[in-house]
């Protein structure tokens, strides 16, 4: 046991000899072992990584170059494409909003006048040779055309349920509308198409151009109708829908007898003739007057200077003006001549101090009962200086003497041109009242005012009238 320790200790060395002599172990002595470093995974190629990978010299593998190439232009498609998105979304609902705002204005204009649309109507049907269809007949496709209108523009608006099928019937609607100002741009039976009443006149021309508008977007709108956003929910359409739709049909009602509550003609209240007819030479210059007789065959035009034909032989019908420009304001036209048939427009506009007007555009249709009322403001006038003026038509002359026998007329027929009297007021009579040309009021004949016979037309009782109820239910009468 003694000996042991020490073979241990002569063991040792040799064994640290034989490792050292060991060549291996020499050159692992000699290089010292470094610690084992990380593999660092693979980062996504950077922008700039990516444009040297596509040069020539880069060591990127085809393939993967390709696929790079691929998903660039997948993403710029994925733009380009959201951005058209956006685009035509924002374009279907601007068209259908423009659209809608034309529909719904085109409605209430024609439910605000439907007087002056039942006059347009009246002007196409006498283009296509239709003259002897009476007035109350045009009411019918009047109203529906009113309806019509207001449904596709509110229906437009508010984004229905059956998107599709509503701007299917825009579109129908406007082919229909296009079609018609493509016949009235040829041949010109009317001076405008009536679109929008006497609050928008537009020639017959620019009227088509505004109606190809509207279909392409129409069309636009019907291939793209998914993309119309709803206001409300589909299943409450019939809320918007039925008070606007009666909204209408009341207002049409209303205007028809009375008149209408936004006045968009010449001759609104207010507005100071002086200011706006022409008179003189600067009238002559705007339209050609012609005086038409017939002798039962033949048909006779003079001008007003010259002599009369031989009442024996010649019968007169009426007085004709032609306008010498395309379009005018109606006011250029407003003319009246006495019985005498001498021109007194300039002492009508030049009276100082009040004047009572009654409008009579047909005095065939004129009924007899209002002559009473007729008679009385006519001696009111005469008790307190007033003037008072009865323009009809220019009717003839059997007409004029059976209405001064049916009525006991004391008070001159004053004749001017139909049309331009329904601007004056759009009623079968009407009623005026003008302080130094500037008209003050209007009255339907159902609306005349109860004038206290006793009273002068001071500035407090004046207003008294104006703004006094209309008086439908009641008989016309004056307080004596």
């Amino acid at each position: 046991m003694e000996h042991s320790e020490p073979n241990n200790e002569i063991k040792q060395p040799e064994a640290e000899e034989i490792i050292q002599e060991s060549p291996e172990n020499q050159e692992a002595l000699e290089t010292p072992e470094s610690p084992e470093t990380p593999e660092i995974p693979e980062s996504p190629e950077s922008p700039e990584s990516q444009e040297s990978s596509e040069s020539p010299d880069s060591s990127v593998d085809p393939a993967d170059e390709e696929t790079i190439i691929e998903e660039k232009t997948r993403r710029k498609r994925e733009r380009r494409s959201r951005v058209w998105f956006i685009a035509k979304y924002v374009l279907v609902n601007v068209c259908r909003a423009v659209l809608a705002f034309t529909f719904l204005f085109s409605a209430f204009t024609k439910a605000n006048d439907p007087v002056g649309l039942v006059i347009k109507l009246r002007d196409y049907a006498g283009a296509l040779g239709m003259t002897a269809i009476p007035d109350y007949l045009l009411y019918v496709p009047a109203i529906l055309l009113t309806i019509i209108e207001t449904v596709l523009g509110i229906y437009l608006f508010v984004g229905v349920k059956r998107r599709r099928r509503v701007a299917a019937l825009a579109t129908l609607f406007m082919m229909v509308m296009t079609a018609v100002t493509i016949w009235i741009a040829v041949k010109n039976p009317v001076s405008d198409c009536g679109c929008f009443g006497d609050a928008v006149i537009l020639s017959n021309n620019q009227t088509l151009v505004k109606n190809i508008i509207l279909l392409a977007m129409a069309v636009f709108i019907t291939a793209n109708h998914k993309m119309m956003f709803r206001l409300i929910h589909r299943d409450w359409n019939w809320i918007v829908t039925i008070p606007v739709v009666v909204g209408a049909v009341a207002l049409f009602s209303y205007c028809t007898y009375m008149l209408p509550i936004v006045d968009f003609l010449p001759f609104a209240e207010g507005t100071d003739l002086r200011q706006t007819v022409k008179t003189g030479d600067a009238l002559d210059m705007n339209y050609k007057v012609s005086i038409v007789y017939t002798n039962g065959t033949d048909t006779l035009l003079l001008a007003p200077e010259d002599d009369d034909p031989d009442s024996t032989v010649w019968k007169y019908v009426e007085t004709r003006n032609e306008l010498l420009e395309d379009r005018l304001d109606a006011t250029t036209q407003f003319y009246v001549v006495d019985q005498d048939g001498d021109d007194i427009t300039i002492d009508l506009l030049e009276n100082e101090g009040y004047a009572f007007v009654v409008t009579v555009p047909d005095l065939k249709q004129t009924a007899v009962e209002i002559s009473g009322y007729l008679n009385d403001l006519y001696e009111y006038c005469n008790r307190f200086g007033y003037q008072f003026y009865f323009i009809a038509n220019a009717a003839d002359e059997d007409t004029k003497h059976a209405w001064i026998r049916d009525t006991a007329a004391q008070y001159p027929i004053c004749e001017s041109d139909d049309r331009t009297i329904w601007q004056m007021v759009r009623d079968n009579p009407g009623l005026m009242l003008i302080d130094s040309g500037k008209i003050i009021k209007k009255w339907s004949r159902i609306g005349f005012p109860i004038i206290d016979y006793k009273k002068e037309l001071q500035p407090d009782y004046i207003q008294q009238l104006i703004l006094s109820k209309r008086y439908a239910a009641k008989p016309l009468r004056f307080d004596q």
